[in-house]
């Protein structure tokens, strides 16, 4: 039975990134015959997150038009090398209105992370919130991660966040963050390469048989 976590919650995708590496957008990549970026909000419409925010960098312009179907928020990073912490604060900004109890932040790096992955995530911070609730996978740190209203200041203000990004918010709470054990790779399965892209591509050419 699939859960619905609906207002309680808002999540923001990261997309604001160059793909130097891949040298293709990545948000406009595709998985089982969407963008990365679609997915990634299919799956969010999925849980009933209503509030969806979409940060993209200097590939807006090619990426904003797969949107305009799409009910989010979409904004731009105007300086994507300030790192992920930019383009997560400008998402954050755009919450403030709706204050929710906590945030699913979502690199598109990883949009091939299973719904129920994201099922397991938010009951697990519904049952017993905590400063951030990250998924592992065989002993290692993943994506998303859902953030705690608690915390949403200091990843919009604290200093250290400025210059270590969310990993230093991560570190100040380092004995109350909730890891979350699932039977999911794609939680540290980050897609950077073209051959990250054609393993992935394989894989799911191995799933359709």
């Amino acid at each position: 039975m699939q859960l619905c976590f609906g207002m309680p919650y808002a999540a923001v995708v990261l997309a604001a990134g160059r793909s130097t590496r891949m040298g293709f957008p990545k948000a406009l990549l595709d998985f089982r015959g969407a963008p990365f970026i679609v997915r990634v909000l299919e799956a969010l419409a999925a849980l009933d997150l209503k509030h969806r925010v979409v940060v993209l960098g200097p590939d807006a312009a090619r990426v904003r038009p797969v949107l305009a179907s799409v009910d989010c928020t979409v904004l731009e990073n105007p300086d994507p090398d300030a790192g992920p912490i930019a383009s997560l604060r400008l998402g954050l900004g755009a919450l403030h209105a709706v204050r929710p109890r906590a945030v699913l932040v979502w690199p598109v790096d990883f949009p091939h992370v299973r719904l129920t992955t994201l099922e397991r995530l938010l009951a697990a911070h519904t049952r017993a919130p905590a400063p951030a609730t990250v998924p592992t996978f065989g002993g290692r740190r993943g994506h998303p991660v859902i953030w705690d209203a608690a915390v949403l200041p200091e990843l919009e203000s604290s200093e250290d966040a400025t210059h270590m990004g969310a990993r230093a918010v991560l570190h100040r709470h380092a004995q109350r963050v909730q890891h979350v054990a699932v039977d999911d790779p794609a939680v540290v399965d980050e897609l950077n390469t073209p051959e990250d892209y054609e393993r992935l591509v394989r894989q799911i050419n191995r799933d359709a048989f």
